[in-house]
């Protein structure tokens, strides 16, 4: 036998436990990316959800506000205002 075949076997089971070690090690951060991306997807599924609220509101507004700026009460006030800012100079 080899004189240095227990040294050989020795370096042999120490590097299989790293290996052993670093998969372990390896595997547990993939589980911890996995759930934290999980996690997020929803947060921003959440917050498509969000814009597309607000999306629907602030079209809804822009036509009150359309809406508004065509009576004849938003006219007859943007001529007093035109009128009385001209008078200020």
């Amino acid at each position: 036998m080899n004189q240095d075949q227990p040294i050989v076997d020795e370096m042999d089971r120490l590097s299989l436990e790293q290996a052993l070690l670093d998969f372990e090690v390896a595997n547990a951060r993939v589980l911890d990316l996995t759930h934290r991306m999980i996690e997020l997807a929803g947060v921003n599924n959440g917050l498509r959800a969000e814009i597309e609220q607000l999306r629907l509101e602030l079209a809804a507004l822009r036509s009150v506000h359309e809406q508004m700026k065509s009576s004849a009460a938003f006219r007859i006030a943007d001529k007093v205002w035109t009128i009385r800012n001209a008078l200020r100079r």
